[in-house]
């Protein structure tokens, strides 16, 4: 029995995906580290004095850009990382609206923040291989 992998096709998309959430992470991530006051106040989002937990987060974009060009370079090794997203932003969504909801007003940069992260999530559900899923560590062992 030969085992097949995603087609080609499907992993060009999942390379271009990859390679846009790097392009965005690096932008947003690195802005966010260096002026978090001034990347989160463009949503309308104060952080204080001391955006000490904003930056951070900034850094964990980084991160998260980091892993993406890779997942570019090498779309099947980082396909779990897909997977990480759905989870991670599916959380993040469900937190940032228990918060957003409960905000007098209510700024409308969160709603952006919220669309973004949503954005990314149905993203990777759209293009993960999921009909290839439990195939995929044979098929990628092979290559």
């Amino acid at each position: 029995m030969s085992i097949t992998g995603p087609s080609e096709a499907h992993i060009r998309l999942i390379r271009v995906v990859f390679l846009l959430f790097a392009a965005t992470s690096f932008v947003l991530g690195g802005w966010m580290m260096m002026d978090p006051a001034s990347a989160w106040g463009s949503m309308g989002i104060e952080v204080g004095a001391h955006p000490f937990a904003a930056a951070i987060y900034g850094g964990a974009i980084m991160g998260e850009g980091a892993i993406f060009a890779l997942g570019a370079i090498w779309p099947i090794r980082y396909l779990v990382f897909l997977q990480y997203l759905m989870l991670y932003k599916a959380f993040a969504c469900l937190a940032g609206l228990v918060v957003l909801l409960r905000m007098d007003p209510i700024p409308v940069g969160g709603w952006f923040v919220l669309a973004g992260w949503a954005f990314a999530g149905i993203t990777a559900v759209l293009v993960f291989p999921w009909k290839k899923w439990n195939t995929i560590e044979a098929w990628y062992g092979k290559q």
